[in-house]
């Protein structure tokens, strides 16, 4: 049995595409469906059916999925350390991040990143939602809420806060609430996300928590959609530093509620990078957590209430 092969079946399964596997792997999708025809004749099975738009795993692809995942990982896990043997911190790194985190925190650095470490190859997913880091093969990932797999380990590198906040314009039509449960019956602006969408929270400086059910007229699966939203007048927008500082120290956007803490629900305000349990971590996943860490951690932060 080719090793390779049960590699691209792996990945194939938890992606559910062909042509995403040959993306990530650099060649054509029509490889990548001689290299699962060929697992199954070995097999004498079928793994995938398939029409001219879609494929579906069969049970028999779900009862080996399962079975192999733990040895590819293990020989993933050689692999690594075979690389990291020389001096040199190099190899193929592929990082998944929210499309507003990516451009936003992670785009400025990147060209750094890679004059320091010339040997690593970066490759750079943005999308919204929540990857199977081992399924589909990347190194680590950058999460900004609770993990719901404990398998993962979790290295913080930003701590954020949230502000909830709208334009001169909103308020110059609106008003500025006086009280954190007058937004209940405001524009607001959301992610379709829990913790987002439908109750914001806001702490005191005693301690006092409140639970501000909201309505929206608008959602977006898009921190820079949300926020250019808001720049034009048209909510009241919960959004995190990295993402709005800037419009925060200009005035673009004034913090509604400078004396309490805005947060979603069941929300962390660690952004961490996220990769496999493994006894051993490479080097070029280390690299990239310090260095990121490092250059975010030198940004400034934005103080309540900024409004000039």
């Amino acid at each position: 049995m080719n090793l390779t092969n049960l590699e691209i079946f792996s990945e194939v399964f938890y992606s559910g595409s062909f042509s995403a596997v040959a993306r990530q792997r650099g060649v054509s999708p029509s490889a990548i469906s001689r290299a699962i025809a060929a697992l199954e004749a070995d097999l004498d099975m079928l793994l995938f059916y398939r029409t001219t738009r879609n494929i579906a795993a069969t049970e028999a692809a779900t009862l080996l999925a399962t079975q192999v995942e733990e040895p590819l990982e293990a020989l993933r896990s050689i692999r690594s350390r075979a690389a990291d043997a020389g001096d040199e911190v190099s190899g193929k790194l592929r990082i998944s991040a929210s499309h507003s985190f990516g451009i936003k925190c992670l785009g400025p650095h990147l060209a750094d990143f890679s004059d320091t470490y010339p040997g690593i190859t970066l490759d750079i997913t943005l999308n919204d939602r929540i990857v199977d880091i081992v399924g589909e093969r990347f190194d680590l990932a950058i999460r900004h809420g609770p993990l719901p797999d404990s398998s993962l380990i979790a290295k913080p590198i930003l701590q954020t806060r949230y502000f909830a906040c709208a334009s001169p314009e909103w308020l110059q039509r609106n008003g500025r609430p006086e009280a954190v449960e007058e937004i209940s019956k405001l524009d607001c602006l959301i992610f379709p996300l829990p913790g987002f969408s439908s109750v914001w929270r806001f702490r005191s400086s005693t301690g006092k928590e409140t639970e501000v059910p909201i309505s929206s007229t608008m959602s977006a699966n898009s921190g820079l959609i949300l926020r250019e939203y808001a720049l034009h007048g048209k909510g009241i927008v919960l959004l995190s530093d990295w993402l709005i500082g800037e419009d925060l120290s200009t005035g673009r956007l004034i913090d509604l509620f400078p004396d309490m803490l805005a947060t979603p629900t069941n929300y962390q305000t660690a952004i961490s990078a996220v990769y496999p349990n493994r006894k051993h971590m490479p080097k070029k996943v280390s690299a990239f957590i310090s260095f990121i860490r490092s250059r975010l951690s030198a940004k400034e932060p934005v103080a309540a209430g900024s409004e000039s």
